[in-house]
């Protein structure tokens, strides 16, 4: 059976490795892929809104105007409780495929991250069988579906990828489970391509997601982690899932047929995980604006000043003491700090960081929106959001003497004035060039130590800003150079192939050239 678009996604694949290993040899098809099609890089809420990418990649709309950005936990407008995102908080209808589908094309949707079914949709839906993020069910429409696929394929040998412990079996199952879980995929995807004629297949690879996050430092000599005497089984994990992979789209390309468009995507990068955002909250209580009661808060106070007492321990002692601490009484202090804090839930309270993944984040309590709110819209709103600015900018990395915050963007410059209200009031970036940042200093808050490490989350990689798109078939002129575009334009430019009305509320537009691609199929 042939397919007419094919759109493949990479979740968290670092795109300059894929382009160095292309360019060596080691990733074939990714080296037909660039020099037989258009290289797109992609802007992206990477340095807003991290966890909106996909998202803002499925639906074209972005996180200003539907704020789906942290699906683990988020703060509503008119509430002060942390709560995971729900499935009827999100709009199916909003994606690509079910426009699609709405205009009679047949669709098949594999694994798109953060997504949920839509009803009556003219084609096939399995979610969260093997990703990384597992924020809503493993399902699928028809129901049947999930079961037909786990009697062929069984459930993906990868359900949960912190598991290891950081302990050389652990990092070994891993290691071999994300490739067996890759060549898994790969199998399943071309049996339900083969299936019948699609007009849009649209699938997702998670395993380059999970590799990255815990195998970054055996390959980076730089990392705080490294083992340079590590197994090369280990120091080549992340290239040699990102080479199983390549494998797979190779295969699914063939299948497609010579007349598809294909376009594969990687939605955002991998780097080492350098922090910084688990610093704010100590500095927002230093400023005398975050709420320092509550029992979670106390535990995470407190869990601080024993990470502190380690760090400024002598260096003969630090990894003993460091081992001390993640056992016996401290590990149920960091059972409780690591809870979710709800500040907004007190008056006291004028700002409070929000879970935003590699960027920071920051709420203003503001009255009127929030339940107990402090803040008065408004003049005081705006002086106290140029307080924060100022006093994070003077940041400093102790050790160098050097800032350690790039920018603090706040929602209205970010997004416009008509932003919607649930997105931070201040995003923060931090530098990633210094090193992990585990303290700072400023005149004002004196001194703040917040390790970077959580014994249930150990990564030693996180997401870098690279967003790229590889667009190959009928009409795509290879070669030209690298072009620019906006991860908000790919559900557009989906659209426009599949000649497709293009609704009004999408903020992203068709690529250049999207309107000449696959103009052989017409």
């Amino acid at each position: 059976m042939s397919t007419g678009i094919l759109v493949i996604g990479l979740d968290a694949a670092e795109a300059t490795l894929i382009e160095a290993w292309a360019a060596e040899g080691s990733l074939p098809t990714f080296a037909g892929l660039i020099a037989g099609g258009a290289v797109y890089r992609l802007e992206n809420p990477m340095e807003t809104l991290p966890g909106a990418i996909w998202p803002e990649l499925v639906s074209g709309r972005s996180s200003g105007q539907v704020p789906l950005y942290y699906h683990p936990r988020q703060v509503r407008s008119g509430e002060a409780a942390y709560r995971p995102i729900e499935v009827a908080e999100v709009d199916a209808e909003d994606y690509y495929w079910v426009q699609a589908s709405r205009a009679g094309r047949r669709v098949a949707v594999i694994d798109r991250p953060q997504t949920v079914a839509s009803p009556d949709l003219n084609g096939i839906q399995l979610f969260e069988w093997g990703l990384h993020d597992r924020n809503f069910s493993i399902a699928s429409t028809p129901p049947g579906l999930l079961d037909d696929i786990r009697d062929r394929y069984g459930d993906h040998p990868v359900p949960y990828c912190d598991r290891h412990k950081r302990q050389p079996a652990g990092y070994r199952a891993l290691r071999d489970d994300l490739l067996a879980g890759a060549e898994t995929k790969t199998r399943l995807l071309l049996d339900m391509m083969g299936r019948e004629h699609w007009d849009l297949f649209t699938c997702c690879y998670g395993e380059t997601h999970c590799s990255g996050h815990q195998f970054w430092h055996f390959r980076d000599a730089g990392h705080p982690w490294h083992e340079p005497d590590a197994p090369a089984e280990f120091r080549d994990a992340i290239r040699d899932v990102y080479r199983r992979i390549d494998a797979g789209i190779g295969q699914l390309i063939a299948a497609a047929g010579p007349g598809a468009t294909v376009l594969v995507v990687a939605s955002h990068g991998m780097g080492p995980y350098t922090g910084g955002p688990q610093l704010l909250p100590e500095v927002l209580v230093r400023l005398g604006l975050g709420s320092d009661g509550g029992r979670a808060t106390l535990a995470s106070r407190a869990l601080r000043q024993v990470q502190a007492v380690v760090h400024h321990a002598p260096r003969p002692l630090q990894p003993l003491l460091k081992a001390l601490a993640r056992t016996g009484p401290v590990k149920g202090i960091q059972s409780t700090a690591g809870c979710l804090i709800n500040p907004l839930e007190s008056a006291k309270t004028q700002a409070c960081v929000l879970r935003n993944n590699r960027c920071g984040a920051i709420r203003l309590n503001i009255r009127g929106r929030e339940p107990f709110g402090r803040v008065e819209p408004g003049a005081e709103a705006e002086a106290l959001t140029a307080e924060i600015r100022r006093e994070l900018l003077a940041l400093q990395d102790p050790a160098t003497g050097k800032p350690i915050v790039t920018r603090v963007t706040t929602a209205t410059e970010a997004f416009g004035p008509d932003h919607h209200p649930d997105v931070p009031d201040i995003m923060v970036v931090f530098r990633t060039d210094l090193g992990v940042l585990e303290h700072c200093a400023s005149a004002r808050i004196g001194e703040v130590y917040v390790e970077n490490y959580h014994p249930n989350i150990p990564r030693s990689g996180d997401h870098t800003i690279e967003s790229r798109l590889w667009a190959f078939g009928p009409g795509i002129e290879p070669g030209g150079g690298e072009h620019v575009g906006n991860v908000l334009d790919l559900a557009p430019t989906v659209l426009t192939l599949l000649d497709v009305p293009i609704p009004r509320k999408i903020d992203g537009g068709p690529l250049t050239g999207s309107r000449n691609w696959g103009s052989s199929n017409s």
